[in-house]
């Protein structure tokens, strides 16, 4: 079993509050959800033995870069205000 580390939780919860916030802004929402993302893709880095195997680094990559991509046009889309 995986012990409660502080990284995974902080993306269990930001996943979480995420999804809930949608109902209050969408754009934020996203951002949450998007930061959740990275979190819980850097947390799978941490904890694969060979974190550089071609599919363990794609498939944990991917997570992490769909992540960034979540919280940037977030971001984009709250900062012109629309």
């Amino acid at each position: 079993m995986i012990a409660f580390n502080p990284l995974i939780m902080a993306g269990i919860v930001l996943i979480t509050v995420g999804i809930l916030y949608t109902l209050v802004s969408v754009r934020a929402g996203i951002v949450m959800a998007g930061l959740g993302t990275v979190a819980a893709g850097v947390f799978l880095f941490t904890i694969v033995p060979d974190a550089l195997n071609p599919i363990a680094f794609f498939f944990n990559g991917l997570l992490v870069l769909c992540g960034l991509w979540m919280v940037e046009v977030g971001a984009r889309r709250e900062a012109t205000g629309r």
